[in-house]
């Protein structure tokens, strides 16, 4: 199972920032509140005396980790918008060269570069689960076939079949990338690592002002705020094709002439 669910990406912006805003706020509340009992209270002035050093080490650990991981996620975007263009630019430069084909193999060509782009939006919201899509997959085996098939006679036509080929190549290659990206994702095991140190910051600076409720309580929603903020940076781009703000097979649908 993923982590977080994949429902967490479909709220807007502000609905996400709410949710982690209230589920960090609920942790922090609960370690307050541990902290705030008499058995723990009466060594309340020992734990006071935890070195400030302790808690600015375990916050810069936090800070370099989120620091990796949101590095990670917006590389792998630009990767995702990359691999997307570059798919529409591979069509575009085949819907050129198909300019020098016969009335009757431009019209069936561009009718099997429209199912394409008609197949890659259909899969689209699937391919982080399924992969690549059967009927995607049809559609690229069509336009290789008419190409090697149709183009194998007369020099001419040998010359185009290899410009073709080339820009087909390439629309693949783009193809397997993006749907490579489209399953790469952060891990639970790194999830786990940056909430884990998310939690140890929280206690360790509940435990350096146990004493000091009032500054416990402020030092804690400080805190929550921002730990808030980092992870919903990472939430918000970690899955480049899904959610409220995710890239749209648009480009691509748009190159092959399938659009309504």
């Amino acid at each position: 199972m993923r982590l977080p669910p994949d429902f967490v990406y479909m709220l807007p912006p502000g609905g996400i920032f709410l949710l982690i805003l209230t589920l960090v706020g609920a942790v922090a509340y609960g370690i307050h509140r541990i902290f705030m009992l008499k058995r723990v209270q009466t060594a309340a002035g020992e734990l006071s005396k935890i070195s400030t050093a302790v808690g600015s080490v375990s916050g810069a650990i936090f800070a370099l980790s989120m620091t990796f991981l949101a590095n990670a996620v917006w590389n792998m975007e630009d990767r995702a918008r990359e691999t997307i263009n570059a798919e529409a630019r591979a069509i575009s430069v085949m819907d050129i060269y198909l300019g020098s084909l016969t009335i009757p193999a431009q019209d069936g060509m561009a009718r099997l570069l429209a199912d394409y782009g008609t197949a890659v939006a259909g899969e689209w919201d699937k391919m982080g689960e399924d992969g690549a899509g059967a009927a995607a997959e049809q559609a690229l085996r069509g336009i290789y076939a008419a190409v090697i098939d149709g183009l194998s006679q007369g020099d001419q036509n040998r010359l185009l079949q290899q410009r073709l080929l080339g820009a087909l190549d390439n629309l693949s290659i783009a193809r397997q990338q993006r749907l490579s990206i489209a399953q790469d994702y952060v891990s639970g095991s790194q999830w786990i690592l940056v909430t884990g140190l998310a939690i140890v910051l929280l206690v360790v600076m509940a435990a350096s002002h146990a004493d000091f409720r009032t500054a416990s309580r402020v030092t804690l929603a400080a805190l929550v705020v921002a730990i808030s903020i980092m992870l919903f940076v990472i939430i918000l781009h970690d899955r480049p094709f899904i959610g409220y703000n995710a890239l749209t097979p648009e480009p691509i649908v748009y190159a092959t002439g399938a659009r309504s």
